[in-house]
């Protein structure tokens, strides 16, 4: 209370300190208008979202896969016994023949042997070690089986097998005529039977039919090594809550939060058939959300950091749109990608920009959420520091930042190519040539573009948050400190 005469009255000396129209509301009945730009962001995020969201028509992916032949059903096994010998058929050739016990699934228990022949490209598997085998998924089953003249010989007589085969469609039914000797002269009504066929038009062909017994349907997938990333991952995590506490735990939510909407949203999106643009996004701007806000607070700070990472990331959109048009790339340069063209209507090209919107994102997180936090620590280090100073103070360091970074999404790009990259080399092409393929061509396209997203959020990002920095706040934060 201020100072005053021993006869002066209380009320009196506070009427003369209070300002002239009366004392101040608290700051914390205050609405921060940028706590009103924050939900309003979330609400268009979210109205997004629902615009592109997965319906769920898309094809089983499953079904499709084991169509093509590609393994979808794995179980983990347990090496019994490695010994060697000269391989089946080609005995001048020598073989590491392996055998399996399965740990779990419909055949536990059961001995698997498979032969490896040796060379650069055999799994050094020996006794105890976990692995995991693929199980190919019979995708027929004996309707009937019968006994009749061969067609193409009425002198012959021939296992005349009707199959109701699963083509990962509305399924089909096929006749096969097995003659004697053959393994499917074994199969009976009721029997699954692994069924190779091919369509002929919209005909389908079957090649061969065989009894599924446990011994043709598995094969050696991969060593199991589910249980050292759990380990990796769990000391990860205590890691980060070592060092980061609640906002550490708070990183770990989000990031949690993104992966639920990647699988939840993103992928089963883009095999809606739906936008892959759009749904980067609109998925990248969620997860940017959820997690810049579960990790740094619901405060003015996160929303001006996500204000330059959103406007940030529609111009690598826009940008990466140009130049994917321009460099004619025709999104084919995995060959994963091919596989693609058997789930429905997706946009490849798209594909391959939303692959450069969602690799740029995260990084654009990183380099808004320091800009936000430079300009927030510069004024509470030093109150008499205004917007133009804050600016080019916090700039100082955004420079230093771009540099590091640019040259990390460099490394990083090169990383992942580094194989490719090493046989382009060895087959000495030239740095042109190398360029030049669309394989090589899309990686600097992703690191070039999205180091021009990351260079255009810097400045706009620390414009923003020296503009409305919440001097309140920080000071406030800077006396209790």
């Amino acid at each position: 209370m201020p100072s005053g005469s021993e006869d002066s009255d209380p009320l009196d000396e506070w009427m003369a300190f209070a300002p002239e129209h009366g004392a101040p509301a608290p700051a914390s009945r205050r609405v921060d208008p940028f706590a009103v730009v924050g939900i309003v962001v979330g609400i268009v995020v979210l109205l997004g979202m629902v615009a592109v969201r997965p319906t769920g028509e898309y094809r089983a992916q499953t079904d499709d896969l084991a169509a093509l032949g590609l393994p979808t059903d794995f179980h983990q096994a347990t090496v019994t016994n490695v010994s060697e010998r000269g391989c089946v058929g080609i005995e001048t050739q020598v073989c590491s023949v392996v055998r399996f016990e399965l740990t779990e699934g419909p055949d536990e228990g059961f001995i698997h042997t498979q032969e490896f022949p040796q060379s650069a490209l055999t799994p050094e598997l020996s006794a105890g070690d976990t692995v995991v085998l693929s199980r190919e998924t019979p995708a027929g089953t004996v309707v009937a089986a019968r006994l009749a003249p061969c067609s193409f010989d009425a002198a012959a007589t021939c296992s005349v097998v009707e199959l109701a085969i699963d083509d990962g469609g509305d399924g089909r039914s096929a006749t096969y005529e097995a003659m004697p000797g053959d393994e499917a002269t074994a199969l009976s009504a009721g029997d699954e039977a692994i069924v190779d066929f091919i369509y002929d038009g919209d005909e389908l062909v079957v090649l061969s039919v065989r009894p599924a017994d446990p011994e043709s349907l598995y094969r050696f997938a991969d060593f199991d090594r589910r249980l050292v990333l759990l380990v990796v991952a769990l000391v990860f995590a205590a890691v980060v809550v070592a060092l980061g506490g609640w906002k550490g735990a708070a990183a770990l939510g989000g990031l949690v939060a993104s992966l639920m909407v990647m699988l939840m949203f993103v992928l089963p999106a883009i095999l809606d058939g739906r936008s892959p643009v759009l749904v980067a996004v609109f998925g990248s701007a969620a997860i940017a959300f959820v997690a810049m806000y579960l990790a740094h607070g619901f405060n003015r700070m996160t929303t001006l950091a996500l204000l330059g990472m959103i406007a940030a990331l529609v111009l690598t959109v826009l940008l990466s749109a140009v130049v994917v048009e321009a460099a004619q790339f025709s999104g084919f340069a995995a060959e994963e990608t091919s596989l693609l063209t058997f789930f429905g209507d997706i946009d490849v090209g798209g594909l391959l920009l939303a692959g450069i919107v969602l690799g740029a994102a995260g990084a654009l997180d990183d380099v808004t959420i320091t800009q936000a936090s430079t300009v927030w620590e510069l004024r509470a280090a030093n109150p008499s520091l205004r917007g133009r100073d804050l600016f080019r103070g916090a700039m100082r360091v955004g420079r230093d930042h771009i540099a590091s970074m640019v040259n990390t999404l460099l490394l990083a790009y090169a990383g992942a190519s580094l194989p490719l990259l090493v046989l382009f080399v060895v087959a000495n092409q030239s740095l042109g040539t190398i360029a030049n393929s669309e394989v090589v061509a899309v990686e600097i396209v992703r690191t070039l573009v999205g180091s021009i997203g990351l260079v255009a959020a810097v400045p706009l990002t620390t414009w923003l948050a020296a503009r409305f920095v919440d001097v309140r706040a920080v000071d406030a934060a800077a006396e209790s400190g």
